[in-house]
């Protein structure tokens, strides 16, 4: 069975799979690698059953995947946004949001992923702008200070925060409500406080972020609604 390993100072064996279907286990420094593979067959029929049922997600997911053409919707911050594409003479896409529109401006011959790209690449712009703005006003409530942001499109987690201060952020975070956005900043800027989920990490989003388990839960339940193309 092929799997990705990770080796770290954790204390336990976990197993995970990705966004693509890739499988991760999570070991150990000190574990031997017959004791890895020990554990990873003991868990076969959840591996097999698990991988089965996040296909069937995947296929329901690539179904729901918008074709980016007019009168389609998009999230920005939780608000839904009706889609315009306007074709023109022009060399460059652009975006730009007007009032409950994402109007999307592409030449005559551009296609699916032309179209995408330019989306994207306007997503990544967007969330940079607003994170950082959100970044700079919850590290002072939290009276933290941050290294660099960067965003990224990161396939099995919302964010990330490095030993260095760095955080990174998926950007397909601003397509979800305001307040979930807000807590995934937050979430970031605490592991500044503590690097790890140690019950005073949780207590301390809790205190910064009262409402946590309600946008944490939001993000298990309809984080593939951030994934429209």
């Amino acid at each position: 069975m092929q799997y990705q390993l990770i080796r770290s100072k954790r204390k336990t064996i976990a197993i995970s799979f990705d966004r693509d279907g890739n499988l991760w286990v999570k070991a150990p420094l000190w574990v031997k690698d017959h004791e890895i593979e020990d554990f990873v067959a003991s868990r076969r029929e959840w591996i097999a059953s698990t991988a089965r049922r996040l296909e069937h997600a995947r296929e329901e997911e690539r179904s729901r995947q918008v074709r980016l053409e007019n009168g389609d919707t998009l999230f920005y911050l939780g608000e839904k946004c009706t889609l315009t594409v306007l074709r023109e003479e022009r060399r460059r896409g652009k975006v730009k949001k007007v009032s409950g529109r994402l109007v999307l401006s592409v030449p005559y011959q551009a296609d699916y992923g032309y179209k995408k790209d330019e989306m994207e690449k306007w997503y990544r712009r967007e969330a940079l702008r607003v994170i950082s703005h959100k970044a700079e006003m919850f590290a002072k409530m939290l009276q933290v200070t941050f290294a660099n942001i960067r965003i990224k499109d990161q396939k099995s987690r919302w964010g990330s925060c490095s030993s260095k201060g760095n955080l990174n952020f998926n950007w397909r975070i601003l397509m979800a409500p305001e307040p979930v956005c807000d807590y995934v900043v937050i979430h970031e800027l605490c592991h500044l406080i503590h690097m790890d989920h140690s019950e005073a990490f949780w207590q301390q989003v809790k205190e910064a972020c009262p409402g946590y388990l309600q946008y944490r839960g939001w993000l298990r339940q309809n984080g593939n609604l951030l994934y429209p193309f």
